[in-house]
């Protein structure tokens, strides 16, 4: 019986091996290196105590309110470096209610018009491919007139006592989406379209194609201290009756930085079918067959110390075929304790014409013909 002895590791295998293995980790290295990716959870919880006389219950109300400079949100971004300058982007986004912990995208439309969504992402929930520059997403995203707004309106649009209390859509979100986005030194190009806008009335319609149909475009400019943009958008209307019916929109508006101060202009063009549903809220709120409107606005930042802002602005409305042409005033102060948490507080007044109906938190929000004052204290918390 003989005993077979074991191989024997020469130095000539053993540096064979030794590169081998060295190969492979590099290639595992240089692999991982071109797939890098990570995943962000973040969030805003913003919630302040409001006072508001001439309601549209009658009287005054004293309430607490969430989401006032800043919707109160959570969200999960996040992003993966396949090489060669090509990444995978992704945002999940849940707006919420910290007053009460409720949804705050739970509902669309207005009076007989309102439905009543199961969205969980109802903020933003989108997909895509980013390279270079050019970017094109896919799913429920904001609008482009919301994303220039957020730039362009003096109160960023925020939830109260800003642009979006005059026309709701300025802080629209777009179910359905395909957007691109494409940047060429100081001009970002824009467009976007969407084959049924607003769920909430249903899918997209087979045979009617134009039911619930999107599209817009954007143009921005930023270089030094101006930055300018102009916007388009149409939507038709989310019934097969009335599809043909269409609300369009334009706006053109532009900043510019001067020191601790920032001044804002902008103007925004309307005009809706007297089809078009989810019905129009300048007309509902107005009682009229206005279905066109102008909207200025003019405000400025200033920066008083690094850790105090204050914000003025006026927002006025001119609807065509009436004289129901109100106006916003706004004063807002914010204090930064830290990066992430700041105090703040904002004055409103809305002033009415022949019984126009616009409250410092948008039409119908008032008693029509009366004017309104709001005040909101609050406390706006970033992680």
């Amino acid at each position: 019986m003989s005993l077979k002895k074991a191989p024997q590791i020469t130095k000539r295998s053993s540096t064979l091996m030794l590169g081998t293995v060295t190969a492979a980790s590099m290639a595992f290295v240089s692999h991982t290196a071109h797939a890098q990716s990570s995943v962000t959870l973040y969030g805003i919880a913003d919630v302040g105590i409001e006072y508001l006389n001439n309601t549209s219950a009658g009287g005054s109300q004293v309430r607490q309110v969430s989401g006032n400079l800043s919707g109160s949100r959570w969200g999960l971004k996040g992003v993966e470096d396949m090489g060669g300058g090509l990444t995978a982007v992704f945002n999940l986004e849940a707006g919420f209610n910290i007053n009460d912990g409720t949804s705050s995208q739970s509902t669309r439309g207005l009076g007989a018009n309102a439905t009543t969504t199961s969205r969980l992402f109802g903020r933003q929930a989108w997909v895509g491919l980013s390279y270079k520059g050019q970017q094109l997403t896919f799913g429920r995203q904001n609008a482009l007139i919301y994303e220039q707004s957020v730039t362009f309106d003096p109160m960023g649009v925020s939830s109260r006592y800003s642009a979006l209390s005059v026309d709701y859509a300025l802080a629209a979100r777009i179910d359905n989406s395909s957007k691109y986005t494409g940047k060429f030194g100081p001009l970002t190009a824009q467009a976007m379209y969407s084959t049924r806008y607003d769920t909430g009335y249903g899918a997209e319609v087979p045979g009617a194609q134009l039911t619930g149909r999107f599209f817009s475009g954007a143009l921005t400019y930023g270089s030094g201290p101006f930055a300018a943009t102009l916007v388009y958008e149409q939507r038709n209307s989310n019934t097969v009756a009335t599809n043909t019916g269409t609300e369009r929109r334009a706006m053109a508006a532009a900043n510019y930085v001067a020191g601790p101060v920032t001044g804002f202009v902008g103007y925004r063009y309307l005009r809706a079918s007297r089809s078009f549903l989810p019905a129009n809220p300048i007309t509902v709120a107005n009682g009229s067959e206005a279905n066109a409107a102008n909207l200025f606005w003019a405000g400025a930042q200033y920066m008083i110390i690094p850790a105090l802002q204050l914000t003025a602005t006026a927002y006025y409305q001119d609807v065509h075929s009436t004289g129901a042409d109100p106006w916003l005033a706004v004063l807002s102060a914010d204090y930064f304790l830290s990066k992430r948490t700041d105090l703040y507080a904002t004055v409103g007044y809305a002033r009415n014409r022949d019984n126009s109906a616009l409250g410092v938190n948008g039409y119908g929000t008032v008693a029509p013909g009366h004017n309104q004052t709001g005040v909101v204290i609050g406390m706006r918390q970033k992680f």
